[in-house]
């Protein structure tokens, strides 16, 4: 069987209810999301179950407290891969978009657990208190977009280059409605994410000497599996105190490593994301022929996933 990868999502991907049928019915999942919680303690007043279990899935567009999400996403990305592991899915390799460049760390043994926790909260809080109010924008197009138009240019900067026909843009809040609106004459879709702040981009820089004050104080270990990265485009090589403000701070080409995996060698992608959008970038990028397998998605039936993603691996491995 070709080598398995398995993928962690960041901002943007949280909603309400997500892992909630897993949580419920999954030992595994649910211990672990349980000692993440128990690390974190409350965060707003309420537990890291509380925060996600605690509301319909129907209010999730106001699920953007920094913090609270952070921690949410890491808890989700950390307990779906002890999930698949407990069911003997092993990957041969992790991937991280943006926050879940420290969900794959964790994973992989390189980053202590209870120091991602501080570090994301820190993030958070640094961010939060210095950083300018901001729209993060999905759009379905070329990044060519924004180059060859030097008023979207003015407005906002690339983020990420998902696939060849998704990217998101970061501007000032105060730019939102013209940005939209520029978008729209150029009859392409875009969508607002529920992220409060300009991450991937110049309007994080003020968050930056609070920040990298803590990030000094982790120490590093081996990871147990190769990790890569989407602002790399390639492998980690070497953890340091700066990699994760980089990764907040820098373009994300999740397109390019996609393509540089591949043409390193056929791989089977796991989606640990709660949505399944990573999946949807690889396709998008490497055609429908590629394997690739979600984890999770917003529309339940989640144990379902699971146990199919555990059989198509199991076949291929038999292969």
């Amino acid at each position: 069987m070709s080598p398995v990868i398995f993928l962690f999502s960041g901002q943007g991907a949280q909603y309400y209810q997500m892992g909630a049928e897993l949580y419920a019915n999954d030992a595994a999942y649910r211990a672990a999301f349980d000692r993440c919680a128990d690390i974190a303690g409350d965060v707003r007043g309420r537990s890291l179950a509380d925060s996600v279990f605690g509301s319909p899935m129907a209010d999730s567009d106001g699920y953007d407290d920094l913090e609270e999400t952070n921690l949410v996403l890491l808890a989700q990305g950390y307990a779906m891969a002890q999930s698949l592991l407990a069911r003997g899915i092993r990957p041969d390799a992790l991937a991280g978009y943006s926050l879940g460049e420290a969900t794959a760390a964790v994973v992989s043994g390189a980053l202590g657990l209870e120091q991602a926790i501080g570090l994301l909260r820190a993030q958070a809080r640094h961010v939060a208190r210095r950083a300018p109010p901001a729209a993060m924008v999905a759009v379905l197009g070329s990044p060519a977009l924004m180059l060859e138009n030097p008023e979207l240019s003015r407005l906002g900067e690339i983020a990420c280059i998902n696939s060849p026909q998704h990217f998101v843009v970061t501007a000032p809040l105060v730019n939102l409605d013209a940005l939209a609106g520029e978008l729209t004459r150029h009859g392409v879709n875009w969508a607002r994410l529920p992220v409060r702040y300009g991450f991937h981009g110049s309007l994080l820089d003020a968050a930056e000497a609070g920040y990298a004050d803590h990030a000094g104080q982790i120490q590093f270990r081996e990871p147990a599996w190769p990790v890569y990265s989407s602002l790399l485009a390639a492998r980690v090589r070497r953890y340091d105190a700066g990699h994760f403000w980089r990764v907040a701070r820098g373009l994300l080409r999740f397109r390019d490593l996609v393509i540089n995996l591949w043409a390193a060698e056929p791989r089977v992608f796991v989606d640990c994301s709660p949505t399944g959008t990573l999946a949807s970038f690889v396709r998008q990028t490497l055609g429908d022929t590629v394997p690739v397998l979600t984890a999770m998605n917003r529309f339940g039936r989640n144990l379902e996933t699971v146990a199919q993603l555990e059989r198509t691996l199991k076949m291929e491995e038999r292969r």
